[in-house]
């Protein structure tokens, strides 16, 4: 499993090292990714994101301040990455500029973990990410789970194995607006199987949702590495 994984990854790679060697060194894609506040150690997690996506051909820009969103320099760009948590809402001219850019330009929208306990009471942003951690959402303890595949024809996951992690499982979220389901897993606190990875469409947009990603070790798991990069190509019309 764990060399399929690997292999399906290394594909990714080649992908990104022939954009950046053809002559132009162009990227394979380019991502904002919004951090600066989460209830999660940010830094570090921030750091491995970009080193994944980066090793994967894909121009990483980490602003730590949301109002880049209102910037003209965002056209240049595929997608955003949030990395990003806090309950204050922002200004109403940055998160007009966060549902514009996805619904209205078509860029792609990429939720990472603790993204999606963001901002209760914003319904745009709940309903552009699909599930979202509310009252009554929790999670199993910290430890090791398996990631089940359940849809082994999307471009996200095609080839892909179900994996091992450690990580914080989430269950329980509030849905907010359809989505598909490209992965599960099966909490033992509630016995039974819960979205891990999924997909939408908002508007023009496409939204990769991962609830995986609670801290630097978990983000070092091959399945998620893989799953990061193909869900932020995906979201990026780059897949």
């Amino acid at each position: 499993m764990f060399a399929k994984v690997f292999a399906v990854f290394a594909g990714i790679l080649v992908v990104g090292a022939t954009a950046v060697a053809g002559g132009k060194r162009e990227p394979v894609a380019k991502v904002l990714l919004i951090t600066g506040e989460n209830n999660h150690d940010w830094k570090a997690t921030t750091a491995v994101l970009r080193e994944e996506l980066e090793n994967a051909g894909v121009k990483v820009v980490v602003p730590e301040e949301p109002a880049t969103l209102e910037t003209k320099a965002l056209a240049g760009y595929d997608a955003i990455l949030l990395n990003y948590n806090r309950r204050e809402r922002w200004p109403k001219s940055t998160e007009q500029a966060l549902v514009r850019l996805v619904r209205d330009e078509g860029k792609g929208l990429v939720v990472v973990h603790a993204s999606d306990n963001a901002f209760p009471g914003w319904r745009e942003f709940e309903e552009m990410i699909g599930l979202a951690w509310r009252e009554g959402a929790g999670h199993d303890h910290y430890g090791p789970f398996k990631v089940h595949i359940v849809d082994r024809k999307h471009p996200i996951t095609s080839g892909l194995d179900d994996f091992e992690t450690t990580d914080e499982l989430y269950r329980d979220l509030t849905k907010f607006s359809d989505f598909h389901v490209l992965a599960t897993a099966h909490s033992k606190d509630k016995d039974r199987d819960y979205p891990i990875l999924f997909v939408k469409i908002y508007g023009k947009g496409r939204v990769f949702h991962t609830v995986l990603g609670h801290d630097a070790r978990a983000m070092r798991v091959p399945g998620f590495e893989t799953t990061l990069v193909r869900g932020t190509l995906w979201a990026a019309r780059k897949l």
